[in-house]
């Protein structure tokens, strides 16, 4: 028997004369998916915009895009500065104003939800929102003849809306305050423009409203929920793709008066801060539905409001009530899934 050693086995199957083998010539590897992320202050808030391609430049340009859809979505909605809103406003009690159709669409869909929730969220709030300063040092209370006054002239039911013509009649005084659906709205819009630009894995979060869309390297996005009084220990940790996560609390924007913490989420019904909920956390396909939804969960409390959430189709919510205690809706895992 002959035996052949490696070089020789080399030589046998391979060349003549003997030599070692030429390495193979490496194949151009397809570039990797990466994280591409952009930050920026927008609609009084932190915005975090990730998005995941192999593109570097077709991740910019979607990134772009996003941030210039979200500011166009804040010029038109802003109360503080001139905006068409405002425009509106300033007209309270002249009849029918035509308005942009963008701002009546979102009129609209503000009233619904008012009706969804029995007022808890009503985009008129803010003809007694004007009463409280949350920046003003040091802070003041608006008296009880004030918001007595005010409240006269809050009732989502005194809007008069002329969708065909996009048209709006206000009542003298009432204002209208889009704060606690428009920046959901301006998720929601930014999400579609990274779409539009091929974007199929990314997310969108601006001050806690959230929208995912994909997956983080083949994986759900991971987001946790934190209680809103012991710091960053996370009530749950939710997986999300395609889906919408929106949470409001008492401790966005809040002022304290002799112990007394005084936030920035009115009862449409008192024209004060809700006493409802401390934080409240909705999941629900779309984020400006999620935001209006979360806004009128604080206000409701647990009991009147997992009894909206219920009656809603793909729609979850998370709530901590003043004591600090977390009520969930039947679609949430009865155990939150741990931190990673």
């Amino acid at each position: 028997m002959v035996s052949l050693t490696l070089p020789l086995l080399c030589c046998f199957f391979f060349a003549s004369p003997c030599q070692e083998p030429t390495p193979p010539i490496p194949v151009e590897t397809q570039a990797k998916p990466e994280l591409h992320i952009r930050s920026l202050g927008v609609m009084g808030t932190d915005l975090e915009i990730k998005v995941i391609d192999a593109d570097p430049e077709k991740a910019k340009k979607a990134l772009d895009a996003a941030v210039a859809e979200i500011q166009r979505v804040e010029d038109m909605f802003t109360t503080w500065r001139d905006s068409p809103l405002n425009r509106l406003n300033a007209q309270a009690g002249k009849g029918f104003v035509q308005v942009p159709e963008e701002l009546a669409k979102l009129v609209a869909r503000s009233l619904a939800v008012a009706e969804v929730t029995h007022g808890a969220f009503d985009p008129t709030f803010a003809s007694v929102g004007k009463l409280w300063d949350f920046k003003a040092v040091p802070p003041k209370l608006p008296s009880d003849s004030e918001i007595a006054a005010a409240l006269k002239k809050v009732g989502y039911r005194k809007v008069k809306i002329d969708l065909e013509n996009s048209r709006i009649s206000l009542p003298a005084g009432t204002r209208l305050g889009l704060g606690g659906i428009a920046k959901g709205y301006g998720v929601d819009r930014a999400m579609t423009v990274l779409m539009d630009h091929g974007i199929k894995n990314g997310v969108v979060n601006a001050g806690g409203d959230l929208k995912a869309l994909g997956t983080k390297f083949g994986e759900p996005w991971r987001i946790a929920i934190t209680h809103p009084r012991k710091g960053h220990k996370p009530v749950a940790v939710v997986p999300l793709s395609n889906i919408c996560l929106v949470t409001s609390g008492d401790y966005e924007r809040f002022f304290m008066v002799n112990g007394k913490r005084y936030h920035h989420i009115l009862d449409p019904r008192t024209g004060r801060p809700a006493t409802g909920c401390i934080s409240a956390t909705v999941l629900a396909p779309d984020a400006a539905f999620a935001d209006a939804l979360a806004t009128a969960m604080v206000v409701l409390g647990p009991e009147e409001g997992l009894k909206v959430i219920e009656a809603l189709p793909r729609v979850n919510a998370l709530l901590v009530d003043l004591e600090g205690h977390v009520f969930q809706s039947s679609g949430l895992p009865k155990k939150p899934n741990k931190a990673e």
